[in-house]
């Protein structure tokens, strides 16, 4: 009896260690290893486009533009790289920005946008823009961006100066026609009192005409401070530029001239300098005076030859004496 007891107890223990052998006992499961965290599939974001902004921009100490709503600033940054992708020379000067309309995608390949730069050459003379009308002028342009190295392959509109503003603009066309690049510089110009603030405009030909109907709003949005403005020049004081108007066209220098000097150079010169308009009254006054001693000279030898007429008589008639 206890002997059968005794085997009921073990078959007993058996069953219920029965399952936990076969849940740690060998299997098909696979690998005694942790499974992997769940985990969602990760979003691929490209990088999100530059975001330009409307307003007032300020440009430092010398100028500021006012962009509105259906343009947008960017930065100096997306300037530069907007210039290396595209494969053109920046202006001169210092690069301050960049704007576009504000549903232009500024890194289409077909996009034209506008650079904004700074170029700190002191006062440009007005006086000067009289060059601009020079028959050979477009030839002087050729060769100075021969020595640049830049191609040029004409005028696409001639240089005109505004005294108003003052400002000067103009379009050329910076490769040859057909050319895949960006073909086109449509320039303007802006004179302040320390420098010249420029909006250059990069695109093709074939978007000349709507380059050329932004240009006053592009204008409009550039302004110099109180003080900087090109009115607000000092001629005591300013340091005048050694480019002239015609020089913003070319990128070249030349001697500089004090204003004075410039608004001379309206009228005709002569070696006499600032004598030249007494001349002729100098010139009547010596007449005058020459006619005069002529005469005092004239009467007096008419008056010596009057007496020795009347002597000679006299002594004639003179008894001789013993």
């Amino acid at each position: 009896m206890r002997k059968h007891v005794t085997r009921a107890l073990l078959a007993a223990l058996a069953l219920l260690a029965a399952p936990a052998a076969f849940a740690d006992g060998p299997g098909n499961a696979g690998a005694d290893v942790a499974a992997p965290p769940a985990r969602t599939e990760a979003t691929q974001t490209q990088p999100s486009a530059a975001q330009g902004r409307s307003g007032v921009i300020p440009l430092g100490d010398e100028a500021s533009l006012n962009v509105p709503q259906n343009y947008r600033y960017y930065s100096s940054e997306e300037a530069l790289a907007y210039l290396q992708r595209n494969n053109v020379a920046a202006p001169s000067g210092t690069v301050l920005g960049m704007v576009a309309r504000a549903d232009a995608d500024i890194h289409a390949p077909g996009t034209w946008a506008t650079i904004v730069s700074y170029d700190a050459i002191g006062y440009v003379q007005p006086q000067t823009a009289a060059g601009l009308s020079d028959a050979n002028f477009e030839a002087q342009v050729r060769e100075a961006r021969t020595q640049q190295n830049r191609p040029f392959e004409g005028f696409a509109a001639a240089p005109v100066f505004d005294a108003a503003a003052p400002h000067v603009t103009w379009a050329e066309r910076a490769a040859p026609p057909g050319s895949q690049a960006k073909d086109l510089r449509y320039e303007q110009k802006t004179l302040g009192r320390y420098g010249v603030a420029a909006l250059t405009s990069i695109g093709s030909a074939d978007q000349m005409a709507e380059m050329a109907a932004a240009a006053n709003d592009l204008q409009a949005m550039l302004s110099f401070p109180e003080g900087r403005r090109h009115s607000d020049f000092q001629a005591a004081n300013d340091q005048v530029s050694s480019y002239s108007v015609p020089g913003l066209v070319t990128g070249v220098a030349t001697p500089a001239q004090p204003p004075a000097q410039v608004a001379s150079t309206t009228q005709p010169q002569t070696n006499f300098g600032g004598l030249a308009g007494w001349f002729p009254w100098i010139a009547l006054g010596l007449v005058v005076l020459a006619i005069a001693g002529y005469m005092m000279l004239r009467k007096k030898k008419d008056d010596e030859e009057e007496t020795e007429a009347t002597e000679e008589p006299n002594k004639a008639d003179k008894p001789e004496t013993t």
